[in-house]
């Protein structure tokens, strides 16, 4: 009896199924995202930290240029073709790869770590409302303020909600912050000069090589400050290409680039490594050492929220707060993507529960050290996207079938878990005996996973005649197609909607207030205005641009409802 196809597509749940064609996003979305998320709040907190390795400037300018070309090229040589290819999750593929046991345990593991990330950056925000309303520092792991409290669950709420409302909502959050917050880590940095002019002897700057001579005097010195150790170039490099593995040698941003229409938008993260993690990082290390010297206190005890009202001001806590806001969003959604397959709930109530769970953790001031949750999500998780690639590229080079696991009926991939399982006993072991630094762990980690895997993988079966089972699936697939298509018949194609001339005019009138910005910084850095007329001007025109760059992102998103509208009319 022929099996009907149709009826098994039907079986397969809705988070487990590819994204339609019409889904697909273009673009401006893709730089938006990477825009916004990774010109955020970490920013603050590494470029910051990076004064306190004791590296010299040139070495922090060399080292970023090139780790951040190769965390560049993971998201679009590894990442984004998978993404394209596969059009699902890395929550559901894994389900092929791992078996759905296995699955189970790391999607938990990895919604844990994104509500860690999440929170972190809630309470990075927290920070600068902190400043706004003169609660003191929150010095201790849990909070000693009930306004501190109050102020995170508020900015929970707002994160939550954004973040429910799915990819769309996050992707045009973070479109209309991230073109200002570009603008704010470079008027912070230029309104630091004056103070490290001053804290060098120097009166003004008349050339590259006078601005990095100050930069190796006062900001990034080749000296560590008191309690952290000295490191150099090769640390730089390795730092900057690691602090994204999980997002993009892990895999991660499959979840972002399925709606991708190319996998060539994988290249779209240069705006986030080169923007955010090489231009955003230098500017927060400038404003994080004026800061101290504009306080006289050490960068170590100061929070993001101090560093940008000592050196900003109001527009500075805005964007601290728009920062951790464009990092926590993302984060949310892909953990409520990674735990909707474990618990049976609609991805809209299951990420306001995650986003209940991340403010209450947010609470603990604690959690604002990025670092350390950095440190071991990149050893604890990329592995699993070894596995992917393994399973993905090289295993089938070798003349095994991908997803031979998952046509085995295996509810785990042994070999994929002996795998893991390796990778994480060496990262104890090297950790234990300190014989590798943790920035250089995540490579040779991450080649012992590709390499155990293809050993136990085709010593495990996956080198046997699958040609029976890999037809089958292909015909569940085609009739998912169909299945989706026939569902979405109403559906908007992403790709045939036009942006009205309305919403066109009110999102360029934002970037005039960008550039009026910009001249008034020159202006307090030439005296002709004052540092608080500086500040109260800044805080209007950024006003202004996101109730332009708002409203003209609601009048394109009427129109496109509109547009909708009259396509399931134009059917009927």
């Amino acid at each position: 009896m022929e099996k009907n196809y149709y009826a098994l597509a039907r079986e397969i749940p809705v988070e487990d199924r590819p994204i339609s064609n019409k889904r697909l996003s273009g673009l401006g979305n893709f730089f938006g995202l990477y825009g916004g998320e990774h010109i955020a709040a970490t920013e603050f907190v590494i470029g910051a930290t990076l004064v306190t390795w004791g590296v010299s400037a040139t070495n922090i300018l060399l080292g970023l240029l090139v780790g951040n070309l190769l965390a560049t090229l993971t998201y679009a040589l590894l990442c984004a073709p998978i993404a394209v290819d596969t059009r699902l999750t890395l929550y559901s593929y894994l389900k092929k790869v791992l078996g759905p046991y296995m699955q189970k345990v790391y999607n938990f593991i990895w919604g844990i770590a994104s509500i860690a990330m999440a929170a972190s950056m809630l309470t990075v925000s927290a920070s600068a409302v902190r400043e706004i309303f003169n609660v003191p520092l929150q010095t201790k792991w849990y909070p000693t303020s009930v306004t501190f409290v109050i102020i995170v669950i508020v900015l929970g709420i707002i994160v939550t909600v954004v973040a429910a409302n799915g990819f769309d909502a996050v992707a045009k959050f973070a479109s209309v912050s991230a073109p200002w917050m570009i603008l704010v880590f470079f008027v912070g940095a230029l309104l630091s000069i004056p103070t490290l002019l001053q804290s060098a002897g120097v009166a003004s700057i008349h050339s590259f090589g006078d601005f990095m001579t100050i930069m190796n005097t006062t900001v990034w010195t080749g000296t560590p400050l008191p309690g952290n150790p000295q490191l150099g170039l090769p640390h730089v490099i390795a730092f900057s290409w690691m602090c994204n593995l999980a997002y993009h040698g892990g895999l991660n941003d499959m979840s972002l680039f399925r709606y991708a229409r190319k996998s060539t938008y994988g290249y779209v993260s240069a705006v986030g490594m080169y923007i955010g993690h090489f231009f955003a990082w230098g500017c927060a290390g400038i404003m994080g050492a004026a800061a101290a010297l504009m306080l006289g206190k050490s960068l170590l005890v100061l929070d993001s929220g101090a560093v940008t009202n000592a050196v900003v001001g109001g527009m500075g806590l805005l964007a601290v707060i728009f920062a951790g806001w464009t990092t926590a969003n993302p984060s949310i959604y892909r953990a409520g993507l990674a735990f909707q397959t474990i618990f049976d709930l609609d991805l809209k109530k299951l990420t306001y529960l995650v986003g209940g769970v991340m403010t209450v953790v947010a609470c603990l001031p604690i959690t604002a050290n990025v670092m350390t949750i950095v440190n071991i999500i990149v050893l604890v998780v990329p592995s699993i996207g070894a596995i992917a690639i393994t399973e993905h590229w090289i295993l089938p080079k070798f003349g095994a079938t991908r997803y031979w696991s998952m046509y085995r009926k295996e509810k785990v991939n042994r070999a994929a878990l002996i795998s893991w399982l390796i990778s994480l006993a060496f990262v104890v072991v090297m950790t234990i005996s300190q014989a590798l630094h943790s920035y250089f762990l995540f490579l040779p980690t991450y080649l012992l996973a590709m390499g155990s895997y293809v050993f136990l993988a085709l010593a495990m079966g996956a080198k046997e005649d699958y040609s029976a089972e890999v037809l089958e699936e292909s015909r569940i697939q085609s009739a998912l197609q169909e299945l989706i298509e026939e569902e979405e018949k109403d559906v908007l194609d992403n790709r045939q909607t036009k942006v009205p001339k309305l919403a066109r005019i009110l999102q360029g009138s934002s970037f005039v207030f960008l550039g009026i910005i910009l001249l008034v910084t020159v202006a307090s850095l030439t005296d002709m205005i004052d540092n608080q007329s500086f500040r109260t001007i800044s805080m209007i025109l950024t006003l202004l641009y996101f109730v332009c760059g708002a409203t003209g992102m609601y009048v394109r998103e009427r129109a496109q409802e509109n547009e909708a509208a009259a396509q399931v009319e134009e059917q009927l």
